[in-house]
């Protein structure tokens, strides 16, 4: 038995001192010299106790409190480290003294104690709002920036306090979820997921609060709460200046890509105009040609004839002059007509005009130049007068009476038809010549063009673009039914009474090009 209590004393992790009545030493182990920092030998049988680190106040703290209760002390060695002296009296009256080096379990100890005043530290200061919540959605702690969130009294912030309890204060304090069906999706997404998820959530007060949502093993959570509501609304009103930059980019993108298309249909029409002028120019160098050559072969015959001309001999040779000329004097005033109108230089006079007495002068100048053709009038039911400018009519009407004879080279009539028509007089010139294409008829008033019917026809290009213009400044109109092989009819109409001042918009040439 003796030696069955050595062994369990030998084993026991603590130093254990047995004393009895007088303070003497009856046993130890060796676990006390270890734990004391003693050599072998400082402790034996029959010794006094008194002089063993911190046994005075073992004592002391012993013999001043309740008899027969165990009292602990703690002492420091010299080395440093920390021993807890436990002193417990034996039923014979004696002591029993218990050693432990508790110096590892103190270093532990403070640095928890370092730990949770980090940790503390570290929630009071976070900018978010912590809650940490058991599986019975009761809290179990909160910072004070969570509290601050919501405006929570201390006594909602306490352990313990139900999470329904702090949604029903913050629902009358006007800061609960919007949406409560949806406040809780969160949860669940994180359990399905067993991992972190967050949501966006809209409070009634207007902010928006991110929450994220970590489950715990045991059924609880953690939660931050972190108000985004500026970073939303800056989130939403970029995204309004990026739609807002894209409508406008694709605005001006629509705007350069037009610009670029009345750019390149500007450059064509210039190199069609170009070559239009070039065209003129041969054109015109030819027009004007054949009627001085005309008058010069015509010169040299009454030269060489002198003094023996006979006078029907001389009539024909001075109407071929004269019609020359005439067609020079026609050609010349286009061309000058059309440079005052792209000017703007031009101008309508109105006056008295009478209709019918022009119409039948143009014809009559006609038939001196072409005497193939004869002139069928229907020109009775037009009014004795309209007011327009008498001269640029006459450039109307004499254009296109010139026009119906040219393009009408194996036909002999040309039909001019007028009639009054609701304030207006209509003027219409038919002829049985070439006529023209259907695709030529809505470019036949531009400058320059001519068509394709007319290939192998004298001609300049500018006499319709001139005869429309003029009309128009009338406020009156032209419009032609034509296609080829049968012939073509020009309809002039024009106001009875002057309607309005003459407008211009920019060139006139240009808006009759476009035509």
């Amino acid at each position: 038995m003796p030696h069955s209590f050595e062994s369990i004393l030998e084993n026991l992790p603590q130093g254990i001192v047995l004393l009895d009545p007088a303070n003497k030493v009856t046993a130890f182990n060796a676990r006390t010299l270890e734990i004391l920092g003693l050599p072998d030998g400082a402790i034996s049988r029959g010794m006094n106790i008194d002089g063993l680190p911190g046994t005075a106040d073992c004592r002391a703290a012993a013999q001043s409190s309740t008899i027969g209760r165990p009292r602990t002390s703690q002492f420091a060695l010299s080395d440093g480290r920390m021993v807890s002296l436990t002193s417990a009296p034996s039923k014979e009256g004696g002591w029993i003294l218990s050693y432990e080096d508790i110096s590892t379990l103190i270093r532990v100890e403070d640095s928890l104690t370092e730990q949770h005043h980090r940790f503390d530290a570290a929630l009071s200061n976070m900018p978010h709002g912590l809650c940490m919540f058991d599986s019975k959605k009761n809290l179990i702690l909160c910072n004070p920036s969570y509290a601050r969130m919501y405006n929570l009294p201390d006594l909602l912030t306490k352990p313990g306090t139900p999470l329904v309890d702090i949604l029903a204060f913050r629902s009358r304090e006007g800061n609960g979820p919007a949406d409560t069906a949806t406040y809780f999706d969160v949860v669940f997404e994180a359990t399905v997921r067993g991992a972190v998820a967050s949501q966006n959530i809209v409070l009634t007060d207007g902010r928006v609060i991110k929450i994220t949502h970590n489950p715990m093993q045991n059924g609880g959570y953690v939660a931050t709460h972190e108000d985004v509501t500026k970073t939303v609304r800056l989130a939403e009103e970029l995204r309004r200046h990026h739609d807002q930059l894209e409508t406008t980019v694709k605005s001006r993108t629509a705007e350069v890509e037009r610009q670029a298309r009345e750019l390149e249909r500007m450059l064509a029409q210039e190199r069609n105009i170009n070559e239009l002028q070039r065209q003129f120019v041969a054109m015109a160098s030819h027009e004007f040609r054949t009627p001085l050559a005309i008058i010069d072969a015509a010169a040299q015959r009454l030269l060489r004839k002198r003094g023996a001309v006979e006078p029907e001999f001389l009539s024909d040779k001075v109407d071929q002059i004269r019609a020359s000329v005439n067609r020079i004097v026609d050609l010349m005033e286009s061309i000058l007509s059309a440079g005052r109108l792209d000017t703007g230089k031009i101008d309508i006079s109105y006056d008295a005009c009478a209709l019918r007495s022009l119409i039948r002068t143009c014809c009559e100048r006609q038939s001196t130049i072409a005497k193939t053709h004869s002139f069928m009038l229907d020109i009775d039911r037009l009014p004795e007068v309209i007011d327009a400018d008498p001269r640029a009519l006459a450039q109307v009407f004499t254009n296109l009476l010139s026009n119906a004879v040219k393009y009408a080279p194996g036909t002999s009539e040309i039909r001019i038809t007028a009639w009054e028509e609701t304030g207006n007089v209509k003027v219409s010139i038919s002829d049985d010549g070439v006529g023209i294409d259907p695709e030529d008829v809505p470019r036949l008033f531009q400058r320059y063009f001519r068509a394709g019917t007319s290939t192998g026809i004298a001609g300049t290009g500018i006499g319709l673009n001139l005869v429309k213009q003029i009309v128009e400044l009338h406020h009156g109109a032209i419009e032609v039914r034509s296609a080829r092989g049968c012939g073509s009819t020009f309809t002039v109409t024009l106001p009875i009474e002057r309607t309005g001042p003459i407008e211009r918009t920019g060139n006139a040439s240009a808006s009759s090009d476009a035509a």
